[in-house]
């Protein structure tokens, strides 16, 4: 007890002198697309923007060098305003970094004596005084002026309401499919700091929604799933939380909550780390070494969705009846990733994850820079591995290539062997094209591709998953995804986006042929179905944050029902989502404040 409360006294002592503190940009915010296409056209510095989310305050920064850049002027006019608009949007976050200002790089360049300066006087004048070269007036509260922020001092709350209103009307040759889905969607967002020692953020929202259970649990498609399912008569309903509390020094960040990670930078998901789980309690540390190299790390508590036996128990209601008390097992992932960047126009990331769990959490995988292909020697080999590769490449000021590379399981001998290699491993690759032949226009080609028996494990506990979602891409093993897509923008407020993708998926067999050298299987053995998804969709900006969405998507599936059948008695071990072939004619409609 003696050492614990020293380590609370030594931790309150360093967090009591530090100088700034952080709020991530959600991973939603479509500044994150913005930041992108301003990267490929030069105007960006080295830039981290495939380590998700990312701090309010570095985002300024970049948002600030978009500004500075000689190359501003090229910019269209829809891009400098919506360039405005986001300057706008994190002009709090000033006070945090180092802007570029006559005084601040003249005689008074220290921060603290600034603000001194400042304190005294405001308080002979009784007035609020800024030596930044930017005035810190007051707003006052209105009612119909979002979101609402409430200053004090060095203080800040920002609180925004949160809804949307989605309706989809199917029309199918299944009856399953044809059923139409409506979603209501409310709630808010609260964020701020607390003078330069803490920053918090906080979002709860609840979910109103009618359909068939396809589309309410987000199956076999990239937007994020669900966790716990309640029922009202016909309607299903679920909430979606994420909070934490940010500590910040000069080299790096302390955040302690729930919310979600994306690593990567495929627009169709990522083969790592994805936001396609629910958002999970975290413990993250992040850090920037230089303008070049960047760090993060995160323990993770996941949801195993397995029973545990030992703890559950029953207690007899009396009357023949018993209320069962269910635990579940529980499961962490310790993943820590390295982003470099040796060029402004190369990037190289490298990411370590390990899934364990059935036991307490292990101190050796709260060391953030050790080698977990190490440190699981420790615990015997008994947990679940993976390591990533990504590069990116921007060889013109219009163009990016990328890729990634993901593997759970390699036999490094036979690794080139077509009969005997064991390569559970995915990979992607893409290119985006910005505005090669007309302003505003900017086109995208990925491909992904999932071995078999990537994701899984011989030990359930260990499969990369969270309350029955993948950590990772989406589709699972056995599978692969082309997407085709393009967008246009007409202007700062209005933008159409068509895409296309063509996703096949295979099965799955027991679990004694993962570990079976030579292997038995191939890449898409047992093909169960072929989905061609095409969508087109326009979204305008009514008010700031406000937008509209209308589309039209049309989906064909095509069943193989002989691989069907072989599934449904038992010969493969993955669920079976489709029985029979359909297609779909969706029209869709959404409206919403603070949803993209």
């Amino acid at each position: 007890m003696r050492k614990l409360w020293f380590g609370l006294s030594l931790f309150l002592l360093v967090i009591s002198s530090l100088p700034a503190q952080m709020v991530f940009v959600p991973l939603e915010n479509g500044v994150y697309q913005f930041l992108e296409r301003m990267e490929i056209k030069g105007l960006t510095p080295r830039c981290f923007n495939a380590t998700k989310p990312i701090p309010r305050r570095e985002m300024l920064l970049y948002l600030l060098n978009i500004k500075e850049s000689e190359n501003y002027e090229n910019l269209q006019a829809f891009e400098k305003m919506q360039l405005e608009n986001y300057l706008e949007e994190y002009s709090y976050e000033e006070r945090f970094v180092d802007v570029p200002s006559p005084i601040k790089s003249g005689i008074i360049g220290d921060s603290s004596l600034l603000k001194a300066i400042e304190s005294g006087l405001e308080y002979i004048t009784g007035e609020e005084i800024s030596l930044s070269g930017k005035e810190r007036s007051e707003k006052k509260w209105h009612p119909l002026h979002l979101p609402y922020q409430f200053f004090h001092k060095d203080n800040l709350l920002v609180f925004n309401p949160l809804f949307r209103f989605k309706y989809k009307n199917n029309e199918s040759d299944s009856s399953f499919f044809a059923e139409n889905n409506r979603r209501l969607t409310g709630g808010g967002e609260v964020y701020g700091y607390l003078g330069d020692k803490i920053g918090f953020y906080f979002r709860g929202v609840n979910n109103a929604e009618w359909g068939n259970s396809y589309d309410i649990k987000k199956l076999d498609r990239q937007e994020q799933g669900i966790g716990i399912l309640g029922s009202i008569e016909n309607c299903r309903t679920y909430d979606e939380v994420d909070a934490y509390v940010s500590f910040s020094t000069k080299y790096a960040d302390l955040i302690i909550g729930r919310f979600s990670n994306y690593w990567g930078i495929g627009k169709t998901g990522s083969l790592t780390i994805s936001n396609k789980p629910p958002s999970y309690p975290q413990i993250m540390v992040k850090a920037g070494f230089s303008d070049w190299l960047e760090f993060v790390y995160f323990h993770g508590w996941l949801e195993s969705n397995i029973k545990d036996d030992s703890l559950s128990y029953g207690i007899d209601w009396g009357h023949n009846e018993i209320l069962e008390r269910i635990f579940y097992k529980k499961k962490y992932v310790a993943a820590h990733r390295l982003e470099i960047c040796p060029l402004r126009n190369l990037k190289f990331g490298f990411s370590e994850m390990l899934y364990y769990g059935e036991r307490d959490p292990e101190l050796v995988y709260f060391i953030p820079i050790i080698l977990f292909w190490s440190a699981q020697h420790h615990t015997n080999d008994q947990d679940n591995l993976q390591a990533g590769i990504d590069v990116e490449w921007i060889p013109t000021h219009f163009c990016k290539l990328y890729g990634s590379i993901m593997i759970d399981e390699i036999k490094l001998s036979k690794m080139f062997d077509k009969e005997e290699s064991r390569n559970q491993l995915g990979y992607q690759v893409g290119s985006y094209f910005v505005e090669p032949f007309l302003p505003g226009l900017d086109f995208r080609i990925e491909y992904t591709h999932l071995n078999p028996w990537t994701y899984t494990h011989k030990f359930p506990i260990n499969e990369v998953t969270s309350d029955g979602y993948i950590m990772g891409y989406w589709t699972g093993q056995n599978a692969d995804n082309l997407y085709l897509g393009v967008d246009y923008q007409f202007d700062h407020k209005f933008r159409i986006s068509i895409g296309y993708s063509h996703y096949r998926k295979g099965a799955q067999d027991s679990i004694y042929y993962q570990y079976h050298t030579p292997p038995s299987e191939k890449f898409l053995f047992g093909h169960q179905y072929t989905k061609n998804t095409f969508g087109i969709f326009l979204e305008y900006e009514i008010i700031n944050n406000l937008f509209c969405k209308v589309g039209y998507e049309f989906l064909d599936c095509n069943v193989n029902e002989d691989n069907i059948s072989l599934a449904k008695q038992g010969k493969y071990v993955n669920p079976v989502l489709y029985k029979s072939d359909f297609k779909q004619n969706s029209l869709v409609f959404s409206i919403g404040y603070g949803f993209k």
